[in-house]
Formats: C-alpha cells, sequence, structure tokens
C-alpha cells in the first residue's frame, strides 16, 4: 500500500513540476516578445529576430506539453495564455516579413 501511496505522490510532483515549468516558460516567452519590440526600437533587427525565434521555440515546447496537462482548468489557462503569446509573436514577425 505504501507504494501506491509513494506512486501517486511522485505523479502529483510531477504534474505540479510540469505545470510550474510551462508557467515559468509562457512567462520567459512573454518576455522575450518584449524584448524582440526593444530590440526592433533599438534598430538592432539582428537581435530582434535571434529572440523572436526563441521565443517561438518556446511556444513549440509549450505546445508539445500542453496535452500532458491532466487538470482541464490548468490545461485551459495555459492554453488561452499560449494563445495570447502565438498572436504576439505573430504581429512581432510582421516586422521582419515583407
Amino acid at each position: 500500500m505504501s507504494e501506491l501511496i509513494k506512486l501517486s505522490d511522485l505523479q502529483a510532483a510531477t504534474e505540479q513540476n510540469r505545470d510550474n515549468f510551462l508557467k515559468t516558460d509562457l512567462a520567459l516567452c512573454f518576455t522575450f516578445a518584449d524584448l524582440v519590440k526593444t530590440e526592433c526600437g533599438m534598430g538592432d533587427w539582428e537581435a530582434a529576430q535571434s529572440v523572436l525565434e526563441k521565443a517561438e521555440a518556446g511556444c513549440a515546447t509549450i505546445e508539445r506539453f500542453l496535452p500532458e496537462v491532466e487538470n482541464a482548468d490548468q490545461r485551459n489557462e495555459i492554453a488561452q495564455k499560449l494563445a495570447e503569446l502565438r498572436a504576439r509573436l505573430n504581429s512581432e514577425r510582421r516586422r521582419f516579413d515583407p
């Protein structure tokens, strides 16, 4: 019985760690989006492009792990923020596309 308790504790901890990771990665990607805007404003297009690519890679990572979030409320919250981030990054991407 104690093995089952340990397993359930481990599963709960894993779920909490995944949730924390995704939310932290989202926050970092939003910071990258802010930095893209700043770099563009300073005329450093190469740095802006590099930061944008990092933010887009972060989005891809979040999209990859999002389906594994078991709690529907948390999954929906992260998905909503991810959609907001994706819209912002698409807007920033337009600065580079002709």
